[in-house]
């Protein structure tokens, strides 16, 4: 084909790709459509299968899940965090080495025995938080009157929110400081802390107030960065299915107690008054903000002994010794009051290791009787890295149907629908006629409409996933579309509009998630490939993020290997969608591949 003609053809496809459509998109029609040309409207079946997933390769998410939750139609699950510990090379704690401190130096007074001693120890997990604000007025979507308008006043107290968060008043509250006199006409809202900054939190799943009993456990396995079973040349795979608490790999209980998720910004204020600003005292002032985090406070012995006394030790010389000193920690949540289970960001994880050293005060005479010795705070952050896995279980529900008449899709350690276009009995038939024929495909959709059990019931607030994705199982890479599609936008429901599968709902129900495949579709017609092997097996599995497409190893329930989304993985949702051979009731829902194009022969 000439690049002439290429174009040509790009650019009456591009017309046609420019607006939606209900069922079918008719666009482009009136352009092309003349006496010579039909534009017809054509359905063809398609085949589906469902593989359930045995296990899956859980290390190094970012994103991991944890607690316990019965997944209304889906099953329970639960989840663990296992996770090794990372230090800076040969660190010093406090201003002198312990070589130095041991020795002492005649020349400098001030090196003294530091005495470090550890105060407070937390491990810090941040939860998934969204601070969207598409309007630019400060407030983020989840909390704003009106996220579309920068003009509107979510607090109602006459201010809008806009010149409230640049004037350092708060637009979520009429009276900011809490003095009794409306934002509007207070002429002194300092007491407000105009720095706040204010979090959506997102992916917790269950009752958020419920209390449990956490349990953060040192683990005594020693993990291989490189597989032996391979000569220690590719990277070792570690997989959900394996719970190291649970064989016994244990050592020192860390914390073991009652516990309740906090969803405030934690701040820390400056430690130290500057004595050049003796009209401010810094120490009333906030140095640091973190977005809510799970905060589990650690057994201080544990640190001091291990990080503290070890300084100068082989133990820190590196980061390979230290992971043989402490091989590992797992965190779990036992004993719920009700189900809770929630996806936390283990990449921003740390441990605060918070310490006080004493410090010389030289005061600058001969007779050092008269120095004064302070002791002086920092914290030293230990990084939960290396080698991370997230063990997964997952009671799956049994769905006694054919998934020709209902699909279930479900995240996390869930299954991979298989779609075949064309159905198999009918590829050879319905794509060999087709490309015989001089066409030219303008549109061509999935469509999966979400089965009407599953919603009949249906409350703000149910749990569904609210998009799909949909690549080739051959080589684990998205269609063309999902390639050409340029829309993009600040989360994962604003990307890949066109191409898609995000959930649709119809007065306020989920209705169907839909696939423009026109490229995909397109090729295969165009194909000169008379075996017809490029019209490969789909899958399609729901997704966390659209932008995402690495896959991990995993293998199904007849221990055949495969590879698995991630975004799949780090999803705990699910859906149910009609097949393609549903009943009767049913047969206008039914999965079908549906192609709108011109027949030039006519």
């Amino acid at each position: 084909m000439t690049i002439v003609k290429k174009l040509f053809r790009l650019g009456v496809l591009a017309l046609f790709l420019t607006a939606c459509n209900q069922e079918f998109n008719s666009v482009g029609v009136d352009l092309i459509a003349t006496d010579q040309f039909d534009t017809e409207a054509r359905e063809f079946p398609v085949f589906v299968s469902v593989n359930n997933l045995e296990d899956v390769q859980s290390d190094q998410l970012g994103v991991v899940h944890f607690g316990a939750y019965n997944f209304p139609n889906f099953g329970l699950k639960k989840a663990n965090i296992t996770s090794q510990l990372s230090i800076a090379t040969n660190p010093r704690f406090g201003i002198y080495t312990q070589e130095q401190e041991e020795t002492g130096d005649e020349d400098n007074v001030n090196v003294i025995n530091e005495n470090e001693r550890v105060t407070s120890v937390f491990l810090e997990i941040p939860f998934l938080v969204n601070q969207n604000d598409r309007d630019g007025d400060g407030v983020i979507d989840a909390l704003d009157i009106d996220p579309d308008d920068n003009q509107s006043d979510t607090d109602g107290d006459g201010v809008v929110d806009l010149l409230e968060s640049q004037g350092g008043t708060n637009p979520l509250d009429a009276d900011s400081d809490g003095d009794g006199i409306p934002d509007n006409e207070d002429t002194d809202s300092s007491g407000y802390d105009a720095g706040e900054n204010f979090y959506e939190i997102d992916s917790i799943f269950g009752n958020p107030n419920t209390s449990f009993n956490l349990k953060v456990t040192e683990l005594t396995y020693h993990f291989n960065a490189l597989d032996p079973n391979n000569n220690f040349e590719t990277p070792t795979g570690y997989f959900s299915g394996r719970d190291f608490y649970e064989e016994g790999f244990t050592g020192h209980s860390l914390y073991d107690g009652p516990f309740e998720l906090d969803f405030e910004e934690i701040t820390f204020n400056y430690t130290e008054d500057d004595p050049e600003t003796p009209d401010i005292d810094e120490t009333t002032q906030v140095e640091t903000r973190l977005s809510p985090r799970l905060r589990i406070p650690l057994e201080i012995s544990y640190f001091q002994e291990k990080i503290l006394d070890a300084e100068g030790s082989d133990a820190l010389a590196n980061d390979g010794n230290f992971k043989n000193h402490i091989k590992g920690i797992n965190i779990r949540m036992e004993n719920t009051a009700e189900d809770l289970y929630m996806l936390l960001n283990l990449s921003g994880a740390t441990i605060r290791l918070n310490y006080e050293y004493d410090v010389n005060q030289d005061q600058d005479t001969e007779d050092t009787s008269d120095d004064v010795i302070e002791p002086t705070s920092r914290t030293y952050f230990i990084s939960p890295s290396g080698i991370q896995i997230n063990h997964l279980e997952n009671e799956q529900v049994t769905v006694n149907t054919n998934p020709q008449e209902r699909l279930m899709l479900n995240g996390g350690l869930g299954n991979v629908g298989q779609i075949k276009l064309f159905d198999q009995d009918d590829t050879t038939t319905t794509l060999a006629d087709f490309r015989s024929s001089n066409i030219l495909i303008n549109e061509a959709n999935l469509v999966f409409y979400v089965d009407p059990a599953l919603t009949e019931n249906w409350s703000e607030g149910d749990l569904i996933a609210d998009r799909l994705y949909l690549y080739r199982i051959e080589d684990n890479t998205p269609l063309a579309d999902y390639y050409s599609d340029p829309t993009a936008g600040a989360n994962n429901l604003l990307n890949k509009t066109i191409h898609s599968g995000i959930l649709e709902y119809q007065d306020g129900i989920p209705y169907r998630y839909k696939f423009r495949i026109t490229e995909h579709v397109s090729n295969l017609i165009r194909s000169e490939n008379e075996d017809l092997s490029d019209n490969v097996a789909l899958g399609l599995v729901v997704t966390a993020n659209i932008n995402s497409v690495f896959v991990k190893n995993a293998k199904l329930s007849d221990d055949q290997d495969i590879f698995y989304p991630l975004a799949a993985l780090q999803n705990p949702l699910g859906t149910y969608l009609v097949g393609p051979n549903p009943p009767q009731e049913l047969q206008y829902k039914r999965l079908k591949l549906e192609v709108i194009y011109t027949d030039f022969n006519n």
